[in-house]
């Protein structure tokens, strides 16, 4: 059970210590580097990136992988050889001589037997096998490129995360430029229609100027090319050349609305409505027209 125990601690330790270095530098570009890279500080971010590259290389090939010390037949530790007494001389150490006449056997660069149909006649030197190249990368490098990876990575999530922020950013600012477009809007059309209702109109009426308040004015009714304006405490209507089209863009847009093709009310002096009639203060009826019904109904709910 100790012994388990035993294993398990040391292959945590040794996990810790393979990934902490990772740990630390992703922590070490994110919150340090990154930020450098995103503002476009490269002349920063490039040989602080490669400072700690080359810190983190010199780890993986001197710190991050000791020299495994020499082990025995049966894997115990053999140590170094015991000293000779003084004024001693050493046996020395044992070797296997080949014969003279002996043909050293062929080999490969993996030290494997060659086939029989490749192995040299009697007499002759082995023929040696060439060098392909293909030898296994080193962990060392390995590791280095898991390095490089791991902050290219990290940029490209910071990158992505960046991008949602921003577009959720523009689509705020987007809404919040519509709501303040709306919102002037409606001041400048307030403003138009309280200059409109406090100025006087003027009209050409039997070679003299009559001007005449909007605010006086109960509705308007249209004869082809001329208007009747019809106001409060006047006896006969005024007779005007304009057409309906332009009399309704001199008046405020919040009081008056056109009911009829042939009509304009001033919504402020309705006494009474119907789905199909109006009755102003002076007890005259207008006609709602048809296509104006949805419109006018409208407008009187919300005044």
């Amino acid at each position: 059970m100790e012994t388990a125990q035993t294993g398990l601690v040391n292959y945590l330790t040794q996990f810790a210590i393979q990934i902490l270095p990772y740990l630390f530098l992703l922590l070490l570009h994110h919150f340090l580097l990154a930020p450098l890279f995103f503002r476009r500080k490269l002349i920063f971010y490039i040989p602080v990136t490669l400072v700690l590259l080359v810190g983190f290389g010199f780890y993986c090939f001197n710190v991050g992988n000791p020299i495994a010390p020499p082990q025995g037949p049966q894997g115990m530790f053999q140590g170094p050889p015991p000293m000779a007494q003084e004024g001693s001389v050493p046996p020395p150490m044992p070797m296997s001589v080949p014969p003279a006449n002996a043909t050293p056997p062929p080999f490969d660069t993996l030290n494997r037997p060659a086939p029989a149909e490749m192995r040299p006649a009697e007499g002759m030197p082995p023929q040696i096998m060439p060098d392909r190249g293909h030898r296994p990368m080193r962990p060392e490098t390995m590791k280095l490129l898991m390095a490089l990876l791991l902050i290219g990575v990290d940029l490209g999530a910071m990158a992505y995360v960046k991008n949602i922020r921003t577009e959720k950013q523009i689509r705020a600012l987007k809404a919040e430029n519509q709501k303040n477009q709306a919102t002037i809007e409606e001041l400048n059309r307030s403003a138009a229609n309280a200059r409109k209702a406090e100025s006087e109109l003027v009209f050409k009426t039997d070679y003299k100027q009559v001007r005449v308040k909007p605010d006086n004015i109960l509705y308007i009714e249209g004869m082809g090319e001329y208007l009747k304006l019809f106001q409060h405490g006047a006896a006969t209507p005024l007779v005007v050349l304009m057409s309906m089209k332009r009399i309704l863009e001199q008046l405020p847009d919040d009081r008056f609305a056109r009911v009829h093709k042939s009509y304009i009310v001033n919504l402020s002096r309705i006494t009474a409505s119907s789905r199909t009639q109006i009755t102003l203060e002076n007890g005259a009826v207008v006609p709602i027209g048809e296509s104006y019904r949805v419109a006018v109904s409208n407008r009187l709910k919300a005044n």
